[in-house]
């Protein structure tokens, strides 16, 4: 019997973002290399804690869990659903550095 792939889906906020990157832009790359790591169930990601998280992933989206991955010069959000045996990464946002310090509150450099 294989490995278990565990399912990886996307966020029309990430999906707009990928639409305008080249597929062999390194960001792009980067990406489908963390996307693969999360089909094998490898949540290599920092967790965020609570108080900060941003209302429209608490609305939109009603995660109970928040995850930050450094994708170069930006940040991958999402968040894992489901149980044990039953899991799924959902991508809830691509962003630069600076537009995540803005969204979570945190000082800009």
């Amino acid at each position: 019997m294989g490995k278990r792939k565990f399912r990886v889906f996307a966020s029309p906020d990430v999906l707009n973002v990928l639409k305008t990157i080249s597929n062999n832009d390194p960001i792009k790359l980067k990406v489908d290399q963390v996307t693969d790591e999360m089909k094998q169930d490898k949540n290599l990601g920092d967790y965020i804690k609570k108080k900060p998280w941003p209302d429209k992933y608490i609305k939109t989206h009603e995660v109970t869990n928040l995850y930050s991955r450094e994708i170069g010069s930006h940040r991958l959000i999402y968040t894992i659903r489901g149980r044990r045996e039953d899991k799924a990464y959902q991508l809830l946002d691509l962003l630069t550095h600076k537009e995540y310090d803005v969204l979570f509150g945190y000082g800009t450099t």
